[in-house]
């Protein structure tokens, strides 16, 4: 996101469905789901998407002059997934929804990193209000006392079943973080030219020009403890190759048991694209 932000004309939008910092009611849990929003929800939704409902947390990321000059809105919200079947129900998109993707484990990894293991002393109807598929095998991941299996199996009950119906939907644009490490200009441009993107008033704007005048190598937003690696290939490998053949074996059965096809573990890239 931080790259995108920079496009001429866009100010980002930050984590709004953040539990804690973010715009939206408690009620919305960890990660808001369709089938627990009401109407009311729905137009809170809306405001969110259209830039109505900010505060300094969200606007963090955009300099006031950026703001001010804005002529669209990119909204950057990790904990939405789920929010993804109602976007593309509900309104009619100028440009598609990116779908960033990630091998799982690097994910969970980064998670347990960087906030500590995930509670189990929850109410989890609470936490996570219309995740029925977690809910009910909620038992199941409590007993778990593995901190990273447990969030792998937490990861794979929030996300699994809507990668495996989105990542080739041309409904949106789906962008695997393996790609975007090897040869992020590429990507950048390739992503630029899905979105059908260029900016009011400028005929001569070149996505590829744009992307050449970035430091598409800069560390993400998100790299809270700096231990991003320099080879590109070793950054991607480096979560993987610290398991065991047993270890591998013990968490592909996780994601074989939530039906995720679409990234193993032997391997950083993803199966299908």
């Amino acid at each position: 996101m931080s790259m995108l932000s920079k496009l001429p004309g866009v100010a980002g939008i930050w984590e709004p469905l953040h539990e804690d910092r973010g715009v939206v009611p408690d009620r919305w849990g960890a990660r808001p789901h369709r089938d627990a929003m009401t109407s009311q929800d729905k137009g809170l939704l809306a405001d969110v998407l259209a830039g109505n409902l900010v505060n300094a947390w969200t606007c963090s990321r955009t300099p006031l002059r950026d703001a001010v000059g804005a002529e669209q809105l990119l909204v950057k919200y990790v904990r939405g997934n789920s929010l993804l079947p109602l976007v593309l129900d509900e309104w009619d998109l100028q440009h598609k929804p990116i779908l960033l993707m990630r091998h799982p484990w690097d994910v969970v990894q980064s998670q347990v990193r960087a906030f500590g293991p995930r509670p189990v002393d929850v109410d989890v109807d609470k936490v996570y209000p219309g995740h029925s598929l977690l809910q009910t095998h909620w038992a199941e991941v409590r007993a778990e006392t593995d901190p990273l299996k447990r969030q792998l199996h937490i990861w794979c009950l929030l996300n699994a079943p809507l990668w495996e119906r989105y990542a080739q939907n041309p409904d949106v644009i789906a962008l695997h973080y393996h790609d975007l490490v090897l040869d992020p200009e590429s990507q950048l441009v390739s992503t630029l030219n899905q979105l059908e993107w260029t900016p009011a008033n400028r005929s001569s704007w070149n996505a590829r020009s744009f992307v050449e005048g970035l430091d598409s190598r800069a560390t993400s937003d998100t790299d809270f403890r700096g231990d991003r690696l320099a080879n590109q290939r070793d950054q991607l490998w480096k979560n993987l190759k610290a398991l065991t053949p047993s270890r591998r074996r013990e968490l592909q059965q996780v994601l074989d048991r939530h039906g995720l096809t679409m990234y193993s573990m032997e391997e950083p890239n993803p199966r299908v694209r």
